[in-house]
């Protein structure tokens, strides 16, 4: 699907029903057969869902609509959540393109894949016309209604060449609601994303926050027209996909095949829901932190076409839930305000621990208050020989932009010596909350390491103010 660049609690899904005839029990026979017997299946070690104790997810699936009545999603669609945001408006629960209706029954099916353990609800969310048509605006509103309605995921099998504000904005909210947002890498083939420029990636799957999939075949080899590049986080399989298709309730065909890395990110989203069904605690950096891990391939290495590999459901369901880091509202200016400072007003020390992702979370921001005139020294230090670099940023920095003049305006000091750890050092100007930035720079391979950052706060001496200016910090990319 193309894009065009430009709370009420969840629903309840229909209850299971028995199934009313021979005839109707040996479709859905059937229909659980030709789904589950699909060789990409094994590609990712799938293995049917057993019993679960907990409600099921709800993945919120922002496409061309959903047809509840296809094959595979008996029992699986939130009807009185769905909602249209569409150019023209529209029927979310109809879908005329299809191209939704296959995404959903992928998830439907990774996620469980049989009825009467439906394993994961689906919240359709109209965001684009018959002709797969977007707008950056209709994709943001569907974002917001995903976190009004209390998804858990959300599945964005778009592509667009545009970056847009409000589509990153509408992501940061998401991520500060504690929803994991999976998106395709793209169709064009392209793979420099990340080192020519950022004119060469795509969205949704170049914006910050979101795990980025790449498509293969059932081999694991990357299909020629995955774009690849350094915001791919993981693979899955994307070459021809079977799922029921929106005319089969009307008479037409039950099924059909689809290509690309559409499919591809519906298969992680579909991992992701099985994983919260088991463990419905899981945070989405953790949900991100398992499905990186245990893919099959790359194993930390570059692969800018595959990221750290191949998703494997079995692997990830065996996994031990990994670290906790800190809530990532502190990815952003506005969300680290909403946490305890790094150091509150009345106090002189503090310290905190987390954890970067190339690409996608380079940055953390902790608020740091400072008296005029008080001397800041902060030392920060990354695991793993990876290079980090610190920035304090003015009391009142919005969101962060890449820009020489954003720098200019809110830039206040940095430090960006090559090296594990960074000093740096300054004497306040101005009374405030400042933010600290703990940044993974440089970054050439796919890492997911931890850092320590520690803020020391004395009186005002001759230490001199900054260790490097506003204007001449570097700002990075990401």
């Amino acid at each position: 699907m193309t894009a065009v660049h430009a709370m009420p609690p969840p629903a309840l899904v229909a209850p299971v029903r028995a199934r009313e005839s021979a005839r109707e029990a040996q479709t859905f026979d059937e229909d659980l057969q030709a789904l589950t017997g699909q060789p990409w299946l094994q590609a990712i070690r799938w293995r049917p869902l057993g019993r679960i104790y907990n409600r099921p997810p709800l993945v919120a699936v922002l496409d061309t609509g959903v047809a509840p009545q296809a094959a595979g999603l008996a029992n699986r669609v939130d009807t009185t959540g769905a909602a249209s945001f569409a150019l023209g408006g529209g029927d979310p629960l109809t879908d005329p393109q299809g191209h939704g209706t296959v995404v959903a029954g992928i998830i439907a099916t990774v996620a469980s894949g049989g009825e009467a353990n439906p394993g994961v609800r689906i919240l359709p969310v109209q965001i684009a016309d018959p002709n797969g048509e977007t707008s950056a605006q209709a994709v943001a509103d569907g974002i917001y209604w995903a976190i009004r309605q209390r998804a858990r995921i959300i599945n964005l099998s778009l592509q667009g060449s545009s970056r847009s504000k409000v589509e990153q904005d509408a992501i940061n909210a998401a991520v500060r609601a504690g929803i994991l947002v999976v998106a395709a890498s793209g169709n064009s083939g392209k793979g420099s994303c990340g080192v020519v420029g950022l004119s060469q990636c795509e969205y949704p799957g170049a914006y910050r926050h979101v795990l980025a999939v790449g498509a293969t075949d059932e081999a694991g080899t990357a299909l020629p027209e995955s774009t690849g590049g350094m915001q791919v986080a993981v693979a899955a399989p994307g070459r021809e996909i079977l799922a029921g298709s929106a005319r089969g309730p009307e008479g037409g065909p039950r099924f059909e095949a689809r290509s690309g890395t559409s499919m591809a990110a519906a298969v992680v989203t579909g991992v992701a829901a099985r994983l919260l069904a088991a463990r419905p605690s899981l945070t989405f950096d953790q949900l991100t932190e398992i499905i990186m891990a245990t893919a099959s391939g790359s194993r930390g290495r570059l692969d800018r076409a595959r990221g750290s590999g191949v998703v494997n459901l079995s692997r990830a369901l065996a996994a031990k839930p990994p670290w906790l880091d800190t809530k990532e509202p502190d990815d952003d200016a506005p969300g680290a305000r909403l946490l305890r400072p790094l150091v509150p007003r009345g106090y002189s020390f503090g310290q905190r621990k987390g954890r970067l992702r190339t690409w996608a979370d380079l940055r953390d921001y902790s608020v740091v208050y400072l008296k005029k005139g008080q001397v800041l020294t902060a030392q920060a230090r990354v695991q793993g020989g990876n290079d980090v670099d610190l920035y304090l940023w003015r009391p009142g920095t919005p969101l962060f932009r890449h820009s020489a003049k954003f720098a200019r305006q809110w830039l206040v000091s940095g430090a960006v010596n090559k090296g594990s750890a960074e000093t740096l050092t300054y004497r306040a100007a101005d009374e405030g909350a400042y933010l600290l930035e703990v940044r993974l720079a440089g970054a050439q391979r796919l890492v997911r390491p931890r850092y320590v950052v520690t803020a020391d706060i004395t009186r005002a001496s001759s230490v001199t103010a900054g260790s490097s200016s506003a204007a001449g910090g570097s700002t990075g990319t990401g």
